[in-house]
């Protein structure tokens, strides 16, 4: 008959395990991949700097960047208040030295001033009061900065 199907055979076909590979997972992820790879090679490949090689000379000294002067007041654990400039500890001569022998460019320096939040106004105005005298014109007061709900 046209229309009968052998009831054993199908039955031991459907049993036996399979032995085919299912490609469809790997040809998906072979082709995100190739997107992906895609899409980032330009970026990295635009970000690169170009190469180029500048020309010498000496008639004009090279600009050195200075670095900033960072002072950071908080009080030691003896209770004194201790001063440092950029992670050293200096006192009040130390300071007037320090700008003494930059010379006129102190007026020009980048200057920022740390303090320690449990310390009292007339302390940290003390140290302002000290960088006015020795020149500095500019000042930075560092904060931290905290999200407002």
């Amino acid at each position: 008959m046209a229309g009968s199907v052998p009831s054993s055979s199908t039955y031991e076909d459907e049993a036996a395990p399979l032995s085919d590979i299912n490609v469809t997972p790997l040809v998906d992820v072979t082709l995100v991949l190739l997107i992906v790879f895609m899409i980032t090679v330009p970026v990295i490949v635009g970000t690169a700097p170009v190469k180029v090689e500048l020309p010498e000379s000496s008639d004009i000294p090279a600009v050195v960047d200075e670095t900033p002067l960072v002072f950071t007041l908080k009080r030691g654990a003896a209770g004194a208040l201790e001063l440092y400039l950029n992670e050293r500890r200096v006192d009040e001569a130390g300071v007037r030295n320090y700008f003494q022998d930059l010379g006129p460019t102190a007026s020009d320096r980048d200057v920022s001033l740390s303090a320690d939040k449990g310390l009292l106004w007339d302390d940290v105005v003390a140290v302002i009061d000290l960088l006015k005298s020795v020149g500095v014109e500019k000042l930075r007061l560092n904060t931290r900065h905290v999200e407002t709900r």
